[in-house]
């Protein structure tokens, strides 16, 4: 039996820091072409534009740091092409971001984690976590968000320069629902480190 892949044609795996451990932002994406090896991939936006990965992971980035202190930084960001069939995964390409949270008057929340949740061209739903940004726990948000970084990653996911993809060839339509809370396993985790 296949074991169809909801992260192909490929994926970003975003590296920042937490309070006490790294974290990795999955990030389904679309390629232009083939990938190579090696190669900074072209990859398709929402608007069926082609950007270079490096050049994408700017905006992404861009959209994603005022949710989060300057004390969060942003390291590697790997790219991977997965099999639409076997789910095997092949490293295609990695590059350092080597930027920073922008929020310097909020600070991260440790343990919290915010979902943001987008409705696709499909009708499926399409998943953004953020762990231990600034947002506070137990924050709801259904179809408006105040303005401000939860608007700013709004904007961008349904921009025509959004890479994020959805599941059977779909891309974010509409925004759903933001909700914040404190993640248990960060929870735990903090509280084994913290002995």
């Amino acid at each position: 039996m296949p074991l169809s892949s909801h992260l192909a044609p490929g994926f970003i795996r975003l590296t920042y820091s937490g309070e006490f451990l790294p974290h990795h932002m999955i990030v389904p994406i679309n390629f232009a072409s083939a990938p190579a090896q090696g190669v900074s991939p072209d990859l398709l936006t929402t608007d069926s534009s082609n950007v270079e990965f490096v050049t994408a992971l700017g905006f992404l980035v861009g959209a994603l740091a005022p949710s989060f202190n300057t004390a969060t930084k942003f390291g590697l960001a790997d790219i991977y092409a997965v099999d639409p069939v076997t789910g095997i995964r092949t490293f295609i390409y990695t590059t350092d971001v080597g930027s920073a949270g922008t929020d310097a008057v909020n600070a991260n929340v440790n343990s919290s984690e915010g979902v943001f949740v987008f409705k696709s061209t499909v009708g499926r739903p399409v998943k953004l976590y953020i762990m231990e940004g600034t947002y506070e726990p137990n924050a709801r948000n259904v179809g408006i968000v105040p303005a401000g970084p939860r608007q700013d990653l709004i904007d961008y996911v349904l921009s025509g320069d959004n890479i994020i993809y959805g599941r059977q060839d779909a891309y974010p339509l509409a925004f759903q629902t933001f909700t914040s809370k404190i993640n248990d396993v960060l929870r735990r985790r903090q509280g084994f480190l913290d002995v």
